[in-house]
């Protein structure tokens, strides 16, 4: 493996150093390239066994570079790795349809990237098999992708190499921030920035100016609940530092997504996470709002527990309610502040995550009174739900093709959008 031929392509002075430097420690044979265009000229007599290569260059970028190469009958066997700063997954579907075997995003460590370019080269395919196209659609895209097995298995490799190393950064950030949250807890400034970490902006200005919060009345609110399904069964599978990363890397999505659509978060409560839309400040389009957060959510974690499911690992399976109605909603505790609500509302939300099924939203018929013109639903007829009788339960399939931009009905189209700002 020492003495594998090795060509990149590095715009950057400092970064190409970096890298010529370490690929020379490790016994390979190194040619650099400024740009695309120079490493193709490269190719022609240096013969590499890998081309590693930046996607943002001048005179022909890494998407450029790599589908020349791989239309060329002479080149086309050599794995292509691209490294780049753009993370989108758009980004990396355009790397894998233009013929890149590993897509990994910078800065890395140089131990990931040893680590990725071992592994391509212990597994290059002897004889490569043309195989026929394959369209894949994303985010209202189609993209024509060329891939052997092994080629696809190295990719998706990559990405969730990709992931699971992000995942981690992310945490070590996150514990690294509360460390130093505790050491300057005293200080002014870090203590209106933990207070509005954990209180609506609205609210946190509200509690600074005034020193306190008084309970509002809110006369529609949709509330969110989830719930992973035979959490403690799987749990007994994981060991700690396992099970407090899964649980993170859900939650944090969660955190994330719901921030996306305007989304309060409000609590965790052991494996349950707890959302609302149209507190603090009131608004119209808050069904349609937690709808669209709670479909994403939904895919994701499809998306984990297929990925999960093929490793042979245990997965989680999640239940989604959605509930809409009046609320009061407040401040609650004197030291350490809690957003809260409360009212019958809230209970009904849980009831709907509880009398759901897993892989589904389930949503009651005031909030699909609010949202049908927008999703197509299921009506699940009237479902019996602890303490509350039978009530009238929906399921929430998709968006209406007509107001969709995918077959899917994930992704709203114009129409959607101009329904939409009918309501604010």
């Amino acid at each position: 493996m020492k003495d594998s031929k090795i060509l990149f392509a590095e715009d950057s002075t400092i970064q190409g150093t970096i890298l010529k430097k370490l690929l020379t420690q490790r016994g390979f044979d190194v040619r650099w390239a400024k740009n695309g265009e120079e490493g193709w000229n490269f190719l022609q007599d240096f013969q590499p066994s890998l081309i590693i290569s930046d996607v943002e260059m001048p005179i022909s970028d890494g998407y450029e570079f790599c589908t020349r190469v791989k239309k060329d009958l002479n080149f086309r066997n050599i794995p292509v790795v691209l490294c780049s700063s753009l993370s989108d997954p758009e980004d990396i579907i355009r790397g894998i349809e233009c013929g890149a075997n590993g897509y990994i995003t910078k800065p890395y460590e140089e131990s990931f990237l040893m680590y990725r370019i071992e592994s391509i080269l212990n597994n290059m395919e002897q004889d490569v098999e043309d195989n026929n196209p394959i369209d894949v659609q994303y985010a209202g895209k189609t993209y024509t992708i060329h891939a052997s097995k092994m080629h696809m298995m190295q990719i998706l490799l990559s990405i969730y190499e990709n992931t699971v190393k992000k995942n981690k950064e992310l945490l070590i950030t996150q514990i690294d921030l509360q460390h130093k949250a505790q050491e300057l807890e005293k200080s002014l400034q870090e203590s209106e920035r933990l207070l509005r970490n954990i209180l609506p902006e609205k609210i946190a200005d509200r509690l600074k100016s005034q020193g306190f919060d008084k309970p509002e009345y809110f006369e529609s609110v949709s509330v969110l609940f989830t719930d992973f399904k035979g959490f403690t069964d799987v749990a007994e599978f994981m060991s700690p530092d396992e099970l407090v990363e899964q649980l993170d890397l859900c939650f944090a999505q969660f955190d994330a997504i719901v921030e996306m659509y305007g989304v309060e978060k409000l609590k965790t409560i052991g494996d349950s996470y707890m959302a609302a839309g149209g507190i603090p400040v009131s608004n119209q389009t808050h069904p349609v709002d937690l709808i669209r957060a709670a479909m994403e959510i939904k895919q994701f974690m499809d998306m984990t527990k297929n990925l999960r499911k093929d490793q042979g690992l245990p997965y989680w399976e999640l239940r989604i309610g959605i509930h809409t109605g009046p609320v009061v909603a407040g401040v609650i505790g004197n030291k350490k502040f809690a957003y809260d609500m409360w009212g019958d509302t809230v209970n009904t939300a849980s009831r709907m995550e509880s009398s759901g099924e897993v892989g589904r939203v389930n949503i009651s018929r005031d909030t699909y009174d609010r949202v049908k013109d927008f999703f197509l639903c299921h009506y699940r007829g009237k479902i019996p739900a602890k303490n509350k009788g039978s009530i009238d339960m929906f399921f929430v399939e998709r968006i209406h093709p007509e107001l969709s931009r995918d077959e899917e009905g994930l992704v709203p189209n114009d129409k959607f959008v101009s329904l939409y700002k009918k309501l604010t």
